[in-house]
């Protein structure tokens, strides 16, 4: 008669307590109602392949432990990788809120740089029109200066050519010309007579400056030949000025033209007493 004590040792030792104490009920009374020999060896086989099976079961049990290790790793891994996003997130966060804290910084910067420009071109208007004024003023005394120069001179000239050639000078005046369709201005234009040569009739064409220069007298020569083309007689170019540079006087001498000076006298060669002369 089975041992049914023993058997249920047996197959605990494969099996858990549970599944033992069915196969060896099942054994048990298998045995004691007469199973025959090849049964029971089909039924050996069956607790065989229980055994394998519950084997595989606990591997795989083994290998979901093991995965379920692994994911609580990743899930783990993925947690601090998440906490440190957040972290970037929260950085991201405080620097956008620090550019937009400069942002507004530079648009009130702006605000007071457009009102800057504003106010500088305000200032910038009033001075334009200071300037403008001040301009009317200056060409206003510029032309009272000169239009006095040119009084003054045209009486030095008349005075000094009476009195150094003994010519009879009508008066002389500023006038306007027009040549060829151009207007231009002689400072001191007038007639005079040399009573050696009473027949020829003699035209004093005067520049008048203060401070005669190599570039007025190329201008002047220029205007002396337009005037000889188109006066009948002798052509008498005369500059009157205060100062001279020592060349422009020689060159003056050298074409053959007069030289007053504001203290009326006419020099006829160069002299370096006369330069930079002041009346």
């Amino acid at each position: 008669m089975a041992d049914r004590i023993l058997m249920l040792e047996k197959l605990s030792t494969v099996f858990d307590s549970g599944q033992a104490q069915v196969l060896a009920e099942v054994i048990y009374n298998s045995y004691n109602d007469l199973v025959r020999r090849e049964d029971f060896s089909e039924l050996k086989e069956i607790v065989r392949d229980l055994g394998e099976t519950q084997q595989r079961t606990e591997q795989r049990v083994e290998d979901l432990a093991e995965a379920q290790q692994r994911t609580e790793q990743r899930v783990e891994d993925l947690a601090e990788a998440q906490q440190r996003t957040e972290q970037r997130v929260e950085e991201l966060a405080e620097a956008q809120q620090r550019t937009e804290q400069r942002v507004e910084e530079l648009a009130e910067a702006q605000q007071r740089t457009e009102q800057r420009v504003g106010d500088l071109s305000v200032a910038q208007q009033r001075t334009e029109t200071a300037v403008q004024s001040l301009a009317r003023e200056v060409g206003g005394l510029s032309n009272r200066i000169g239009g006095d120069l040119e009084d003054v001179a045209a009486i030095v000239i008349e005075d000094t050519l009476e009195r150094e050639l003994g010519w009879e000078v009508e008066e002389l005046s500023r006038v306007w010309h027009t040549r060829d369709g151009v207007d231009e201005e002689i400072d001191a234009f007038g007639k005079a007579h040399d009573p050696t040569r009473s027949q020829i009739p003699l035209w004093i064409v005067g520049e008048v400056k203060f401070n005669l220069t190599m570039r007025d007298l190329d201008r002047f020569s220029k205007l002396v030949e337009r005037a000889a083309a188109h006066l009948e007689g002798e052509v008498v170019p005369v500059c009157f000025c205060y100062r001279i540079r020592p060349a422009v006087q020689q060159n003056l001498l050298e074409k053959g033209y007069r030289l007053v000076l504001s203290n009326g006298r006419m020099p006829q060669a160069v002299n370096e007493n006369h330069a930079n002369l002041t009346s």
